[in-house]
């Protein structure tokens, strides 16, 4: 059974959670908010698949204690979901370290990061497979809104599905 980790898995990516839980994936999310995540867990049709790390994953420590008694429990990762805020960059080198080359990563970042530098900046330097999900607008009546949590949770599944090593969900401004 493929073990999947989501960092961000409550809010916008809850979706994304559930569709791999319910495609008979082992999914462990790390949050902050346990309600959110109970919430989101119990209202999978498969919510035994989901497993709790409860952790503000600004605390690189206490975060590198809990994956590595999570892969201990539930076997080593096989892809990892990102979504951090600005103030969590600073722990994705103690995620890589806990991952093997035959990882993948599918990192999401926001409309007004540039791509290319962020890959120079945050893509690990071992063979781990890096994929780069970029959110970015839609257009509707002739004017930009930020894309829906669905639309962004079936866009991050559709650039999974794809394998491709950048994805743009929407549109950026040029």
């Amino acid at each position: 059974m493929r073990h999947i980790c989501i960092i961000g898995g409550t809010g916008m990516l809850a979706e994304v959670t559930k569709w791999y839980a319910e495609n008979d994936c082992i999914v462990s999310v790390v949050a902050r908010n346990e309600e959110k995540l109970n919430r989101m867990k119990f209202s999978c049709s498969k919510p035994d698949n989901i497993k709790e790390i409860l952790v503000d994953y600004c605390d690189s420590n206490t975060l590198q204690k809990l994956l590595k008694n999570n892969i201990h429990k539930y076997g080593r990762y096989t892809e990892l979901v990102i979504w951090l805020h600005e103030d969590g960059l600073a722990s994705l080198e103690t995620i890589y370290r806990l991952l093997d080359d035959q990882s993948s990563i599918w990192h999401i970042i926001g409309s007004q990061r540039d791509a290319q530098q962020f890959r120079t900046q945050y893509q690990p330097s071992t063979k781990i497979g890096y994929h780069l999900i970029q959110l970015g607008f839609q257009r509707e009546n002739n004017r930009k809104r930020w894309l829906t949590n669905n639309e962004i949770a079936n866009g991050v599944i559709q650039s999974i599905q794809s394998g491709r090593s950048y994805n743009l969900i929407g549109e950026l401004s040029t």
